[in-house]
């Protein structure tokens, strides 16, 4: 290159790579590069086998959380059935009782079962639910509007026909037949019965969880294939030995829906506890004995 003077001055050579290098080049001494393929499929890898192991973890908690929360309700349940018998001569609660002419409550249909009878002592439709009992049925809908539809015209015979929890009404209320059928246009009544006749209060079934299953409505072309809950349970007496599990009946409609093995009673003294089905069955010699009341040997 010729300069001023006539000199002749080397021109840099320029390396045009450089001009970009300052741009690469980490900041702060830390590189920066992209994850390469074969790293993110170790990630994921990862985040799948702890998705394996947590997911299962996870929705165990959420029904061992329902669970509590069955629980809960069948001890408030029991509860509320001993603040009922201390306003009505120390007796329990009528299964129902059927007054079409008493539409007080219109949705009942004028059956007044016995959650909707105990309603003002629990102030809520929720404890009689078990947050697992999901399973709706064309029997308690009004053709429109399902179970748990608070739009129903039949929303409280549901409440009161297909519960979670059933009630022990062979040993806990008394049926009375009559010669002509009522006003009602029934031919029998249930009333309750004295707490007093239970030798062992706190080892009296009155309350346990419950199915329709396989029971057929009167009138109805089948049985009946969803577990709702049902509003009764039969003492081991009355289990239906020609059938086996999983047919309801063959376990008086008890059904676990935590373990097919135990129920979730509400025993006579108000408390609630887990029991496995077939310890609610006495010795061949008092086989109800954990239903009507004892004594317990």
């Amino acid at each position: 290159m010729l300069v001023s003077g006539g000199v002749h001055q080397a021109c840099p050579i320029v390396n045009k790579s450089n001009q970009f290098a300052g741009r690469l080049a980490p900041k702060n001494g830390v590189m920066r590069r992209a994850f390469t393929l074969i790293e993110l499929l170790v990630v994921i890898a990862i985040i799948a086998i702890l998705a394996a192991i947590l997911f299962p973890v996870f929705a165990a908690a959420k029904k061992s959380g329902k669970k509590t929360v069955s629980l809960s309700n069948l001890k408030q349940v029991s509860t509320a059935s001993i603040l009922y018998a201390g306003d009505y001569d120390d007796t329990t609660v009528p299964l129902y009782h059927y007054s079409p002419g008493d539409l007080s409550l219109p949705t009942t249909q004028g059956f007044y079962y016995w959650p909707v009878l105990m309603l003002p002592y629990t102030k809520s439709e929720a404890v009689f639910l078990c947050p697992e009992d999901r399973d709706d049925d064309r029997t308690v809908g009004d053709g429109t509007y399902g179970r748990f539809d608070l739009r129903s015209t039949y929303h409280l015979y549901s409440v009161g026909f297909a519960p979670s929890y059933g009630y022990n009404y062979r040993y806990l209320n008394i049926r009375t037949d009559l010669a002509a059928p009522g006003p009602n246009g029934l031919p029998f009544y249930y009333g309750g019965v004295s707490l007093t006749f239970a030798a062992a209060p706190a080892e009296t079934v009155q309350f346990a969880e419950s199915t329709a299953k396989n029971l057929t409505p009167p009138g109805s072309p089948a049985p009946i294939t969803s577990t709702m809950g049902y509003s009764r349970i039969e003492p081991p007496g009355r289990w239906n030995a020609s059938v086996s599990y999983p047919d309801a009946r063959s376990q008086g409609q008890l059904w676990g829906r935590f373990d097919p093995k135990t129920v979730i009673v509400g025993w006579l003294d108000g408390h609630a506890k887990v029991r496995a089905i077939q310890a609610l069955r006495g010795p061949a010699a008092s086989v109800d004995q954990y239903w009507n009341g004892g004594p317990i040997n």
